[in-house]
């Protein structure tokens, strides 16, 4: 009898991305490093006070993902998407800032 093997296939890791924090009184940034990464596989997921971000890339296996949970309501004022980095500025929509 011979006995076969299954081939692992290997787990595609997801990665928590490099994030900075920028507390800009009525507006916060977050500025998210995505290496790899085109723009149209990067989703932006926000309610109330959670900022989701996360992007996977078919071709070569990237997976980032991002949550934070912020102090304060916001709502999405920009975004930019330049040379793998995410800028995201957040306006503040409650007394958060004060």
């Amino acid at each position: 009898m011979v006995l076969q093997r299954k081939k692992e296939i290997p787990s595609k890791k997801i990665v928590e991305p490099v994030t900075n924090l920028l507390d800009e009184g009525k507006y916060f940034r977050v500025i998210t490093e995505l290496p790899g990464i085109s723009e149209e596989k990067i989703r932006i997921d926000l309610e109330k006070t959670v900022l989701a971000i996360s992007a996977t890339e078919a071709e070569s296996g990237k997976k980032y993902k991002k949550m934070i949970e912020l102090p304060f309501e916001v709502r999405l004022d920009k975004k930019k998407f330049q040379n793998g980095i995410l800028d995201i500025t957040l306006e503040k929509t409650n007394s958060g800032y004060e």
